[in-house]
């Protein structure tokens, strides 16, 4: 959580950029207000850039310091529940340079007050205890914010991702979209403050942009984009009440929307509004699935040459390795040893799929059964029979022509063996594959014997399984359930994939 959250840390920075400049421009507007209205009038007391640029740029440098000290040491500490001495430390330091930020703000600003029943403005000191106390508690809380949202974002994406869950992969979109939505407003206040100075302008600009197209756009990108788009593409069938009821609940939530918010509107008025929002959330929810699928074909390709780059390095010299395997085979028979001549061949078969199927997209399943097969038996020769050690296999051979993607099922069963089998405490191995004229199901669960911290391959399993997820990413997107539980003594693997 820490690297991400230092990831993230970047848009933090950018956002006080913004909030700085706002306070910069909104100062500007009133200063150049005053001037119009009482050219000069406030005498020689005030002067821009020394008393309202320069304690911006400290009030801006205090907070976005602050900030990083919390990003860094105080959040993660929170979240990892291990809050020491370094952390307290930090909160100190940190409070402390809000306070100074805030303090070198009040003391160096000279603010602008008009008085209607006088004669025009007036530059008065802005430092005051009240002023320090409320700026400290002001800039406090949106570094406080910023750290609450960007942790709840990265908490929904990381569940999304490893529950593999629309919903919450939505609602993380919809928080971060929300974000950029309100920072999009801020920049579209800004300049309308430039245009129209601190007039009450209902429909000059930013209300306009967020409220009524924006966060209805955005609503609506995401429902076409996580459901309506799949469910046009299946097939979509007018007896199918839910599927209308999926297609039309959203842009009828925002055609009530939009009546009554500019109820006062001519028809063509909010007929306008209302196709430019179906444009803007139904078109980018096309636009990115189209981008999306390019993408993924891409990558695929990418992964795919890869792949056969890595087999033509495998393949330095097969006939040899095929000759050398037959020989040994062969002195293995002459010497009565059948189970490593039995080993020797099954070896070979495996290496031989390797070699010729492994390169293609999709293999039989039948195929992949008889690999697995292979690997398992080859894997039982090093246990022996007096070793408690449970082995159950059941691989459902298909009924009909059923294919899948090559060398996707072996990384969980050579785990299994890699982490499963213990010498000295007994040891289990379950693998089941099952499927339906929709779905393979794959499970692999096994007793589990964490490697000592000695261990050069403590954590290789972890390389595997990585594999296996970007490859069902690329290969099966929205089409495969990938599940892994963990506990003191087993471990579990399920994978669910959708073949049709």
């Amino acid at each position: 959580m820490g690297t991400a959250t230092i990831r993230n840390w970047g848009y933090g920075f950018l956002l006080s950029i913004i909030l700085a400049a706002g306070m910069m421009v909104s100062s500007y507007v009133d200063y150049d207000e005053a001037q119009r209205q009482c050219y000069d009038c406030f005498g020689g007391d005030y002067d821009f850039i020394k008393n309202d640029v320069l304690p911006t740029v400290f009030f801006w440098l205090g907070g976005i310091l602050a900030s990083l000290i919390f990003h860094r040491w105080v959040t993660p500490a929170i979240i990892g529940r291990r809050f020491g001495v370094g952390a307290t430390l930090a909160s100190f330091f940190g409070l402390l340079l809000v306070v100074a930020a805030a303090t070198a703000y009040g003391y160096l600003n000279i603010d602008l007050y008009r008085d209607d029943y006088q004669e025009g403005p007036r530059a008065f000191a802005y430092f005051g205890p009240l002023n320090g106390v409320r700026d400290s508690v002001k800039l406090l809380l949106i570094i406080i914010g910023y750290e609450v949202f960007i942790e709840t974002y990265i908490f929904l994406s990381e569940s999304a991702r490893n529950n593999r869950s629309v919903l919450l992969k939505a609602l993380s979109e919809f928080l971060f979209g929300f974000f950029i939505l309100a920072v999009l407003w801020y920049i579209v206040k800004i300049a309308k403050d430039v245009i129209y100075g601190h007039e009450d302008c209902r429909y000059c600009g930013e209300w306009v942009l967020i409220w009524y197209w924006i966060i209805p756009g955005l609503i609506l990108h995401l429902h076409w984009y996580y459901r309506c788009i799949a469910i046009l593409k299946r097939g979509f069938e007018v007896e199918n009440r839910g599927n209308l009821f999926e297609l039309l609940i959203v842009p009828a939530v925002v055609l009530i929307y939009l009546v009554f918010e500019i109820q006062h509107a001519s028809p063509e008025v909010w007929v306008l509004n209302y196709v430019a929002i179906l444009t803007l959330g139904i078109g980018s929810a096309y636009l990115r699935s189209i981008l999306i699928a390019e993408k993924r074909s891409f990558l695929t390709e990418v992964s795919q040459t890869s792949a056969e780059l890595g087999a033509l390095r495998a393949q330095i010299n097969p006939h040899f390795l095929f000759n050398a395997l037959n020989t040994l085979y062969a002195i293995a028979m002459k010497e009565n040893s059948e189970k490593t001549a039995d080993g020797i061949q099954k070896l070979g078969d495996m290496m031989r799929f390797m070699l010729q199927e492994n390169h293609q997209n999709r293999i039989p399943l039948a195929k992949e059964i008889e690999y697995l097969h292979n690997l398992i038996e080859i894997q039982q020769l090093r246990l022996d029979d007096n070793q408690q050690i449970d082995l159950k296999i059941n691989l459902q051979n298909p009924d009909r022509e059923v294919f899948i993607a090559p060398m996707l099922l072996n990384p969980l069963v050579e785990n299994a063996f890699k982490h499963g089998i213990s010498f000295r405490n007994p040891s289990w191995i379950y693998i089941t594959l099952t499927h339906d004229p929709e779905h393979i199901f794959f499970k692999v669960h096994n007793s589990y014997h964490p490697k000592s911290e000695l261990d050069p391959e403590k954590d290789s399993h972890g390389i595997g399984l990585d594999n296996v997820r970007k490859r069902l990413d690329l290969l099966y997107p929205d089409k495969h359930e990938f599940s892994i539980q963990v506990s003191e003594h087993d471990y579990f693997v399920s994978l669910i994939l959708t073949i049709v």
